[in-house]
């Protein structure tokens, strides 16, 4: 193992006790002395491979957005139809994140941070952006091949949650990437939805 591999697995292991600690406490209660000791070194060992606080999160940052794009872009490539990938790619987002808590947990808390750290939303944002330009791909690729839904088959409960986590989340995604969605217009396209 070279010298650089073995920074590297440092600094995965720093990260990883970072993760640890947001699955468990905020991001403002966490300090640079509990990231060290989950990660089992001394604070100077710590600060060597991030000097700040913020430098820690940028690098849970890059960690943590580059392993959901590369998951999600391998899953997407390795599908055979566009509907496929549209269909695939949106299980993924959802498992990936509305289904596994420790990454919600590790999520809110870099928006938090990102929130009150303009550095630190500038990368979130960038993030976002690219995010954003995978869905447009994906669904200009599969406009031809979705798959037929059955509206009757969606019951109350269900569009409802649709309709909450739509609007919910446009609003998260809104103050962390703006593309300047009109409100009256998304609320048609939500009720557009649910049309026979």
């Amino acid at each position: 193992m070279g010298k650089s591999d073995n920074i590297a697995m440092k600094r995965r292991n720093i990260i990883e006790a970072l993760k640890s600690r947001l699955e468990k406490y905020s991001y403002s209660y966490i300090s640079m002395q509990d990231v060290a000791d989950e990660a089992g070194i001394s604070k100077g060992g710590l600060r060597y491979y991030f000097p700040t606080k913020q430098s820690l999160f940028f690098g849970l940052l890059e960690d943590f957005f580059t392993e959901i794009e590369e998951n999600h872009l391998k899953m997407i490539n390795a599908q055979n139809s566009p509907g496929d990938k549209a269909v695939l790619s949106t299980l993924f987002n959802i498992e990936r994140f509305v289904l596994d808590g420790k990454n919600i947990k590790i999520f809110l808390n870099l928006l938090l941070y990102g929130l009150e750290e303009p550095e630190m939303m500038k990368p979130i944002s960038q993030f976002f952006r690219k995010h954003l330009e995978i869905y447009k791909m994906i669904i200009e690729k599969a406009k031809a091949d979705l798959p037929k839904i059955d509206k009757n088959e969606f019951d109350m409960a269900f569009h409802a949650r649709i309709t909450q986590i739509i609007f919910l989340s446009t609003g998260l995604m809104e103050a962390v990437d703006p593309t300047g969605i009109d409100p009256a217009k998304l609320a048609r396209y939500v009720l557009s939805l649910f049309n026979d």
